[in-house]
């Protein structure tokens, strides 16, 4: 049987990744001492499905990309111009496992994070997409 890390390492290895000067945190957050600009990926089951008979049909997932970086134009292109387009509706071939396409489920926007960059003293910019899919072990 497939692990539940067969999925989410084939989720992550879907997202694009951008040019050179991003670091990327993939199931992990930055250490206290890292500076943006950062993308942070994280996939996660959400639910199960169970049917009549208390058998688990299949589960809910949820891929997260925080984008965090000095300003809203440079998260808002990460996010329009790269992550949205490559991502949404995404249908994934995994071993082991059937998958529905990603949804994007919530989109924040631009926001000021609660990290201020020390050389301007402004707040960074944070972008959070959220996407829902649907999976199954296959048996």
């Amino acid at each position: 049987m497939a692990s539940i890390m067969t999925l989410t390492d084939a989720i992550l290895d879907h997202i694009p990744q951008p040019a050179t000067g991003w670091a990327v945190y993939r199931q992990t957050a930055p250490k206290p001492t890292d500076k943006p600009p950062w993308i942070i990926e994280t996939v996660t089951t959400t639910g199960h499905m169970v049917g009549e008979t208390q058998r688990i049909q299949g589960g809910i997932g949820t891929l997260q990309v925080r984008i965090v970086s000095t300003t809203a134009d440079s998260v808002n292109v990460l996010a329009d111009d790269l992550m949205i387009p490559a991502l949404t509706g995404l249908h994934a071939d995994i071993p082991g496992f059937s998958t529905g396409c990603l949804t994007l489920a919530v989109d924040s926007g631009a926001y000021a994070a609660g990290l201020t960059a020390e050389d301007t003293s402004l707040l960074y910019q944070c972008r959070l997409l959220t996407y829902r899919f649907i999976w199954s072990r296959n048996v």
